[in-house]
């Protein structure tokens, strides 16, 4: 009887383990089965950098017709960038998937095939050097891995893909250049102020995929009806009533502008002082004549200098004989930028900072922070407590020691505004206009988007390049093309421009602390999972002592 009763139970844990495989084989081909037809990601970094933004879903939600595009991928790629390759087809799978039907992609590998070599070439995509180990020693490899995107008679490509990080952004800018009309934005000449063809030539390849790109004059010409927005990019020239109505007029038409107005300027003089101590900078007030029409709107720009010790960053001074190098003085004002500010010109950016800043007080319409009907005010960046003011001249070279004053802040770098806005100049109707001619403009035709920061060189081509060294420079180009999508309400890339996968630290922690968690890594997880099977085997065991025959 008892060995009947074995039997039986035997034959149904037999059954119960094979009805168990079988569910669980069923679940994975079911599971590989809709993982064909529905594409998905589960990313556990803090940016979310592998799986596409919103923003490039939506825009290919919206494309207006088919596009195309062709991955030329090596069949032979080595391990280094066999899992970059992996990346790039989930990337464009995951377009495909958030598309509506009408963004389509094909793979192939041009490296057995002539024809594919040539249609690779036709698309401008290009083979990647990369030097791989081979056995014993290295050898020199050529390999594709690239993008061909097709929209109607438009094409556009990614020759050479070494690195996932900035490939969402470049492929959507490129998607977005290609199916949506671009807005035109217009740098303003004639003051000594920054540009794309100086000061700000770093920028100008990004600004391109995204913008028309023009200059203007205001002094000698009309800002043509075309332009979106309008960037003052710190003039060292006053500039004259004629530029200032023309930059006014131009608002009132409810079109946006980034206004970045130094207090002070720096020059050099030419000649040296004494041995060692490199050729000076002079810094002294700057007279723009911004001041005139900023006041009207509610702005101030100190003629002064933020200065903070505590937030002291490296900067560039003149060493002589067309030389310069880097010392540390705390005119160059790190910032810490707050998570989750309520803005999209700080999206991305946590630090930057600010060389050679004024102080931006709210006067006005705005003054003590009030804001007139349907605007809004948001403070971009400021100061510490332990910050100060630098008023009046001053040199900066090697040995300059600048001393502390009583003015402490904390100070604002700049705001971003949007709402209405009134005139400087324009009071109400002119006398002697008649209703039949064209009647200047005494307010705003719709909420105008303007951004206002006490400083240039945040964003100019001598700091940025700093990046290289000192990757916290490279926010204040961010920022600059940020405040510009954010001005012409043109905001879709903004937050993938400083998408990456980066640290997570833990942050300052005591010494204590910081050996607590050590340990916990090291020898509490092992522990945990070795506990664990102690545990298990103890209730196993139990059980077959239970049983009875």
């Amino acid at each position: 009887m008892s060995t009947s009763s074995n039997s039986s139970r035997k034959r149904a844990h037999a059954s119960n383990a094979i009805l168990y495989a079988l569910f669980v084989v069923g679940v994975v081909v079911l599971v590989n089965l809709i993982g064909t037809r529905f594409f998905g990601r589960i990313d556990l970094t803090e940016s979310k950098v592998y799986t596409l933004s919103q923003a490039s879903r939506d825009l290919v939600k919206k494309l207006p017709d088919f596009l195309t595009v062709k991955a030329f991928i090596s069949s032979d790629l080595p391990p280094e960038i066999k899992t970059l390759s992996r990346y790039v087809r989930d990337m464009v799978d995951e377009y495909r998937t958030s598309s509506n039907g009408k963004f389509r992609w094909e793979a192939f590998d041009p490296s057995a095939d002539k024809n594919l070599e040539q249609e690779a070439s036709r698309c401008k995509v290009e083979k990647i050097q990369i030097q791989v180990l081979r056995g014993t020693k290295f050898e020199m490899g050529s390999y594709y891995l690239g993008l061909c995107l097709l929209y109607g008679d438009k094409m556009e490509s990614i020759p050479q893909i070494s690195r996932a990080e900035g490939l969402e952004f470049e492929m959507s800018s490129l998607l977005k250049k290609m199916t949506v009309k671009k807005k035109k934005i217009a740098f303003a000449t004639g003051h000594g102020e920054s540009e794309t063809s100086q000061g700000f030539r770093a920028l100008k390849q990004v600004l391109e995929q995204e913008y028309d790109l023009t200059t203007v004059n205001p002094s000698s010409a009309e800002i043509a009806a075309d332009v979106d927005a309008l960037v003052i990019g710190g003039p060292k020239q006053a500039i004259d009533d004629k530029g200032l109505r023309e930059i006014d007029r131009f608002l009132m038409t409810g079109r946006g502008a980034v206004i970045l107005d130094d207090g002070m300027t720096v020059s050099s003089p030419n000649q040296q002082f004494g041995q060692g101590m490199g050729q000076i900078k002079m810094v002294q007030t700057n007279h723009s004549g911004l001041d005139k029409i900023l006041e009207a709107y509610g702005f101030k720009i100190g003629l002064n200098v933020i200065a903070d010790n505590e937030a002291a960053m490296p900067g560039l001074i003149e060493m002589g004989g067309g030389r310069r190098g880097l010392t540390q003085l705390p005119i160059w004002v790190g910032v810490q930028i707050p998570k989750n500010q309520n803005i999209s010109i700080l999206d991305g950016i946590r630090g930057l900072v600010f060389p050679l800043a004024s102080t931006v007080d709210l006067v006005g319409p705005l003054a003590d922070g009030k804001v007139p009907a349907g605007g809004k005010l948001w403070k971009l960046a400021s100061s510490s407590p332990s910050s100060w003011k630098q008023d009046g001249f001053f040199i900066i070279n090697q040995a300059t020691k600048i001393e502390e004053t009583k003015d402490h802040g904390p100070f604002a770098f700049g705001y971003a505004y949007q709402g209405p806005l009134k005139s400087a100049f324009v009071k109400g109707p002119e006398a002697g206009v008649s209703l039949a001619e064209k009647q200047p403009l005494s307010e705003s035709q719709k909420p105008v988007r303007l951004v206002v920061i006490g400083d240039s060189d945040f964003a100019n081509d001598d700091y940025v390049q700093l990046a290289r060294a000192f990757p916290f420079y490279e926010a204040g180009a961010f920022l600059l093309h940020n405040a510009i999508g954010w001005t012409v309400e043109d905001e879709a890339l903004i937050p993938l421009r400083s998408k990456s996968a980066g640290s997570r630290p833990l942050g300052t922690v005591s010494e204590a602390t910081a050996s607590t968690l050590k340990w916990v890594n090291v020898l509490g997880l092992p522990m945990l999972f070795c506990a664990y099977g102690v545990v298990r085997w103890r209730l196993r065991r139990m059980a077959r002592s239970s049983q009875t025959i």
